[in-house]
């Protein structure tokens, strides 16, 4: 018999609970039959030192040693009495049965102390000069509330000893024969459970192996009965399922052949595109570049995959930034231009846009970025931007052209007539009112091109839009009142100050008012705003904004721009307005690129238009010139 097998298991298993069950009996039955010998013990002590107290008690009195001498005999002849003694009330030995030449003398030691001294029954455990375990029974004898004396007597322990002893021979004897008999039933219960079980576990061997027609018959409709026939029910669904795994097996092949063509098709797809793809997962690291991202960058897939983007993109730390920002934020950044830095060290621009990349069930995996090659589209807008340069410098010509011309053309009339009507006094009073007013004119237009086209220098101050506004609406308080125009403020509560150039802002407003006004010459509502920039205001092109932005717009009821002036509307000697010059609005959209902002215009909700100036609260001062400073030139 094998130790590890159920059978042995069962076997010793039944064996400890009978052994363990019948030594907690052992121990019970003990202990109370040790209790009842003991009690039986003392209380036969009790009752004999009560019937000598209750033969002592007159021979006591009297003093009579002879009958206390004989009463103390008769006790001690008792069996399991070992001696019986008389004290009297000063603890002296009255009688005493084995020593007669202790009378008179007071016995020495703890026990007999505590004996001489006991108010009641006192029992104690005690062991003779020979050695003998004994019980000692000590009843004072009261007369009328006195003690007059002591009654002491000693009981052996031996035959109680071997009562206790004779009951655990008989209960180890009862235990072995339990553990016997339970030992040979648990054999044979053993066998017959573990020969079905042993049929069981061959049938699950044989299933291991791939053998699945097994069947076991049951023998009993017990517990292994059912055991026997769950077993069978499983073996002929494991058949069934068989099958179906082998059809699914089938079908996840071709599953996986499709998504081996699939895979192939989107890396084909990725090898494909002219836009560079990077993925990195959620730890920042690359997964992935194609072709065209390692042309782009100068490194390869193998260089740079499972590298953190910080590292792999170190010479162009903005990359890894935002596809950093985007993995936190988990929103999408759109078109961001950059100046990547290959790995030879030349540079090419680029725009980034990133997108979270989620798997099934919309779990994260990281963050795809898409880099443009923006070379072509640079060197597009720098040739377009040429063409809008010459264009806007036939346009300047022309408008320059028109404006000195008729001033030109009065100075040209009297100098021609200056060498023949000089002596005319109404011709030099006429000369002297209108040769200067065109010089004049000339040199203003000469002035505000000079304005539009120098290098900016800026005097920066904290400037309050409500204060500046209102500031303008002062200056043309008497217009708004003659024309009945209705000034309508609509000011956040939380403007705070920004940084900028007081008097150049000042102009901006003057020239967005001042058209407003002589927009709405039978009257109007002129609106005013100023507050926080929203996301769908205009922001300057190629910059993210780093923080918000304050914005301020002067909208009016007038005709409006119609649509397809819109695009001409500043610049340079372009106007609608009659006798205007064409220089405010140009000299307004300076202005505000100079301050690092925007200025644009839509139609308002009730006619009219609005025209919005967004601008940071620390003026952005561009390091070189404008594209309005070089139409300008």
């Amino acid at each position: 018999m094998k130790l590890r097998s159920l059978q042995t298991k069962f076997l010793w298993g039944t064996l400890l609970v009978i052994g363990f069950v019948m030594t907690a009996v052992m121990v019970v039955v003990e202990h109370r039959q040790r209790a009842a010998i003991i009690e039986e013990v003392q209380r036969r002590g009790e009752v004999i030192a009560r019937n000598l107290a209750a033969i002592s008690y007159g021979p006591l009195l009297l003093y009579n040693y002879t009958v206390l001498e004989q009463n103390v005999a008769r006790v001690a002849g008792e069996a399991d009495v070992i001696y019986a003694l008389v004290l009297d009330s000063d603890g002296r030995v009255a009688a005493h049965s084995s020593h007669p030449e202790r009378v008179g003398a007071v016995l020495e030691g703890p026990a007999h102390r505590r004996a001489a001294q006991a108010g009641e029954l006192m029992v104690q455990e005690t062991v003779t000069s020979r050695g003998e375990a004994i019980y000692d029974f000590a009843l004072p004898v009261q007369v009328e509330g006195r003690k007059w004396g002591t009654i002491r007597v000693g009981l052996s322990k031996q035959r109680m000893e071997a009562e206790i002893g004779k009951t655990r021979v008989e209960l180890g004897a009862l235990t072995l024969v339990v553990l016997l008999l339970g030992g040979l039933a648990a054999a044979l219960m053993a066998r017959r459970i573990a020969r079905p079980v042993q049929r069981l576990a061959e049938g699950a061997v044989a299933i291991s192996r791939g053998e699945l027609a097994q069947r076991i018959e049951p023998t009993t409709a017990d517990e292994i009965g059912r055991l026997a026939a769950a077993f069978n029910h499983m073996a002929v669904q494991l058949v069934q399922q068989r099958g179906a795994l082998e059809e699914t097996n089938a079908e996840l092949q071709r599953h996986v052949v499709e998504l081996v063509d699939l895979k192939s098709y989107t890396d084909n797809i990725l090898a494909s595109l002219t836009n560079g793809i990077v993925s990195v997962d959620l730890d920042g690291r690359v997964v992935t570049l194609n072709p065209a991202a390692e042309l782009l960058t100068g490194f390869f897939k193998g260089e740079v995959a499972g590298r953190y983007c910080s590292e792999a993109f170190a010479h162009t730390p903005q990359l890894s930034d935002i596809l950093m920002e985007t993995l936190a934020s988990h929103a999408p950044i759109a078109s961001v231009p950059l100046t990547l830095r290959r790995r030879n060290g030349s540079t090419v621009p680029i725009e980034l846009s990133t997108a979270p990349l989620k798997g099934g069930e919309g779990k994260d995996l990281g963050v795809i970025g898409v880099l443009r090659d923006l070379t072509l589209v640079r060197q597009l807008e720098h040739d377009l931007r040429r063409s809008d340069q010459l264009a806007a410098l036939g346009t300047l010509a022309a408008g320059l052209a028109h404006e000195i011309k008729n001033p030109l053309t009065s100075l040209l009339t009297f100098t021609r007539h200056l060498e023949r009507r000089f002596d005319d006094p109404h011709f030099r009073e006429k000369f002297h009112n209108v040769v200067p007013r065109e010089l004049e004119r000339i040199n203003g237009i000469v002035e505000r091109l000079l304005e539009l086209a120098r290098p900016a220098r800026m005097s920066l101050a904290l400037v309050r839009l409500p204060v500046l506004l209102d500031r303008v609406v002062e200056l043309y308080g008497n217009q708004i009142e003659a024309r009945q125009i209705v000034v309508v403020r609509e000011y956040a509560r939380d403007v705070p100050p920004l940084q900028a150039d007081a008097e150049a802002l000042y102009r901006v407003v003057v020239n967005l008012v001042a058209n407003a006004v002589d927009a709405m010459e039978g009257g109007g509502r002129l609106t005013l705003r100023a507050g926080w920039s929203e996301s769908r205001d205009p922001l300057p092109p190629r910059r993210r904004p780093p923080d918000r932005r304050m914005k301020f717009e002067v909208e009016d009821t007038g005709p409006g721009i119609p649509p397809a002036e819109g695009d001409r509307i500043f610049t340079p000697f372009y106007t609608t307005k009659e006798g205007g010059t064409g220089i405010g609005l140009a000299l307004a959209h300076k202005i505000v690129e100079e301050h690092g902002g925007t200025i644009a215009f839509r139609g308002g909700r009730a006619g009219g238009t609005v025209f919005t100036v967004v601008l940071p609260l620390i003026a952005e001062v561009p390091t070189g010139p404008g594209p309005a400073d070089e139409a300008a030139r």
